[in-house]
């Protein structure tokens, strides 16, 4: 289990690579990242690729956003973090972890909670 006080930097590194530009979608991950086939709650259409990502960084800097690190499915010894958030729409799942040294973001999931 990682302690709160390292998560909470770990977060906040995430999201300043984000709002940095520092970001990009794994090439293998594009079958579970659909953003536009998510309802973006904050404008009532469905995310577009740029949104996607502002929206990673909103949740990423909100207090209350659940956020938790899992094992990367296919490289079981690097980290990837989860947030799951609520929406009238249904939960959104998306699934992040660090790119290169550290210096990046990838991005592995982006859809609706059970979808797989």
């Amino acid at each position: 289990m990682v302690e709160k006080d390292k998560l909470n930097s770990i977060k906040h590194h995430l999201f300043v690579l984000v709002k940095r530009g520092k970001r990009f979608v794994a090439i293998d991950s594009r079958k579970k990242w659909w953003p536009a086939s998510v309802f973006d709650p904050r404008y009532g259409e469905y995310f577009t690729p740029e949104g996607a990502w502002d929206f990673i960084a909103e949740n990423l800097k909100e207090k209350g956003t659940s956020f938790k690190q899992v094992d990367l499915d296919k490289l079981p010894s690097r980290k990837a973090y989860e947030l799951n958030i609520p929406t009238y729409k249904g939960k959104i799942y998306i699934k992040i972890s660090f790119g290169g040294k550290g210096n990046t973001v990838i991005g592995h999931s982006f859809h609706y909670s059970g979808q797989k």
